[in-house]
């Protein structure tokens, strides 16, 4: 009997460390990941001060995408196609959604759908 308990208080230790360890490890993952794309998101801001940068293009664009009016909500459509227009090639347009993604965690195409209509978004 004296053998089972100790198995089973052997087992539970065990369990117990392969947890905290399993967590541990899970919030170091987590942490890198943070570290690592907030990095990256610091290198597309300051690249996003040069002309003719992908980082400019997308900031560009989300600038487009808040600010219409006045009031400061809505979609600035001829800004967008003025944008769309700068841009020089298909792959620099590749290369803009890499950066949009990088500086806002979103996808550049998502956020065209959104923000603009079905006609918009066709142009």
């Amino acid at each position: 009997m004296k053998a089972d308990e100790q198995k089973l208080q052997n087992l539970k230790i065990v369990v117990i460390y392969s947890t905290l360890g399993l967590g541990t490890a899970t919030g170091l993952f987590l942490l890198g990941r943070h570290l690592y794309k907030k990095t990256r998101a610091n290198i597309s801001q300051r690249n996003s001060l040069e002309v003719g940068d992908p980082a400019t293009f997308a900031k560009q664009l989300k600038m487009a995408f808040d600010n219409d009016n006045y009031m400061g909500w809505g979609t600035n459509e001829p800004m967008v196609i003025q944008v769309f227009n700068e841009i020089p090639s298909k792959s620099m347009y590749t290369k803009v959604q890499k950066e949009y993604a990088n500086l806002y965690g979103r996808s550049l195409n998502a956020d065209l759908e959104e923000e603009l209509s079905s006609d918009e978004y066709n142009e």
